[in-house]
């Protein structure tokens, strides 16, 4: 994710290669502060540690709703070099950043993304997303109270707004999600686009939703994503990255979960995944996800979430995360059907075994049933087409402007105008229609497929 999530249509031959690009992948399914308050903070990471007990972050300053926060990134021209040289490779440089007022003289950055990055790399372009890194450099240097962010670019997205949009949509409904706010950011004092800042699933994260935050932190990819046993260590599953400090866990309250999906009769499925899962905020999660049609999650390609260890209920919470491809602006192999059409009781793609965390759960009746009644709320409430319409049409008209002005974007202004509220049809390679559906016709058309679907 890069600069923006509104930018850019490119017409030139160096546009075409990225839109042709990403058809296919659609397809395949010791510095200083400036601010006293971010100085002098140890950071203890995921786990117990010295800042367990201090303020939260000043989340209302890093992350408003209703305005653009100025940002600046300074690069020594060599570094900058460093992170062209290779831009799929997750080196970390220096740079000093400017954020909202606030400096701090040495920060780590590094590009992030999967197929953005490659996208733009191959099409020799500049925009990648970014991570950044307040205390790598720097022991103990926060930002607002915070140590970690992201900037994303807007990568496949003509409206700049998904994961805005969609990220509010998760909290509104109780779903624990990354803060996220727009950000006009410069490099070396030149603008260089619209991105959105995101904030990271870690331990501020996790102190701020759960009342103990030294519980283990995953981030699964395939071939382990599909959350298929393979067996009873953590060895097992080389995909399923552990993100929190190894010796807080053993795991088994993870590897407890994926025994239970496996392995559980049915009569005794209910009382076992409610031992061993937070049923009740995973069928949130999975009614939101169902709902915005966000398949470059669990339920399509596998990744893009994280499951954290709930040590005081004893269980595992699925988190969303990576929403830039919701409103169904993610296809995959195996799907029937439209993408607006997508059942809520089979919301996956491909084979029903390789995705049992929705499946097993939605075998319960009593869970079938909560998950329908959950569908209903949402879409009386967070998703009905008045309220995302209100907030689309309000995050459009503050970032309009700058994503006018934005250099680097990837689609005209014009098809900006159109997506938030119209599909686009686009044409891809081997004169593939492809079609990117508009945000607040899309809620409108899948709020009323839910509804005739629903019981």
């Amino acid at each position: 994710m890069m600069p923006c999530m509104t930018h850019c249509t490119l017409r030139s031959p160096a546009a075409l290669t990225l839109l042709a690009a990403l058809a296919a992948l659609t397809a395949c399914g010791g510095g200083t502060t400036a601010g006293t308050a971010d100085a002098g903070t140890a950071d203890a990471g995921i786990g117990p540690g010295p800042d367990a007990a201090t303020a939260p972050p000043d989340y209302a300053r890093l992350f408003p709703d209703d305005r653009i926060i100025d940002v600046d990134l300074t690069f020594a021209d060599a570094d900058w070099a460093t992170l062209m040289a290779d831009p799929l490779a997750d080196v970390y440089v220096p740079a000093r950043l400017t954020w909202d007022g606030i400096v701090l003289d040495e920060i780590a950055v590094r590009f992030k993304g999967n197929s953005s990055r490659n996208s733009i790399e191959r099409m020799d372009g500049e925009r990648y997303s970014m991570k950044l890194d307040l205390d790598e450099y720097v022991t103990g240097q926060r930002l607002l109270g915070l140590d970690k962010l992201n900037l994303n670019n807007g990568f496949k997205d003509p409206s700049c707004l998904r994961e805005r949009i969609g990220t509010s949509i998760y909290r509104a409904f109780d779903v624990p999600t990354s803060r996220t706010a727009f950000v006009r950011l410069t490099k070396n004092g030149v603008l260089f686009g619209l991105y959105l800042a995101v904030e990271q699933v870690e331990a501020d994260f996790l102190r701020a939703h759960f009342a103990d935050a030294t519980g283990a932190l995953y981030k699964p990819e395939m071939p382990d994503g599909d959350l298929v046993y393979r067996g009873g260590t953590i060895d097992s599953y080389p995909g399923i990255e552990v993100k929190s400090d190894p010796d807080t866990t053993d795991h088994t309250a993870l590897i407890a979960l994926l025994d239970v999906l496996a392995h559980a009769p049915a009569a005794e499925l209910e009382a076992q995944l409610e031992a061993t899962l937070d049923v009740e905020g995973f069928l949130r999660y999975l009614a939101v996800t169902t709902a915005l049609v966000s398949l470059d999650s669990y339920q399509g390609s596998a990744h893009n979430y994280y499951l954290y260890e709930d040590k005081v209920a004893a269980r595992i919470v699925v988190l969303p995360w990576d929403t830039n491809e919701t409103f169904g602006n993610f296809s995959c192999m195996g799907l029937v059907g439209s993408l607006l059409d997508l059942p809520y009781d089979a919301p996956i793609c491909g084979a029903a075994a390789r995705r049992p965390l929705v499946m097993r759960v939605l075998a319960v009746p009593a869970f079938l049933a909560r998950y329908e009644a959950l569908l209903a709320e949402l879409i009386a409430g967070p998703f009905a087409p008045a309220t995302v319409a209100a907030d689309v049409q309000a995050q459009a008209a503050l970032i309009r402007d700058d994503v006018a002005a934005d250099p680097t974007r990837f689609y005209p202004l014009g098809d900006f105008d159109t997506n938030v509220t119209t599909d686009l049809v686009q044409m891809g390679p081997m004169g593939r229609v492809q079609t990117v559906f508009g945000l607040t016709s899309f809620v409108e058309r899948r709020a009323a497929a839910l509804t005739t679907q629903l019981p």
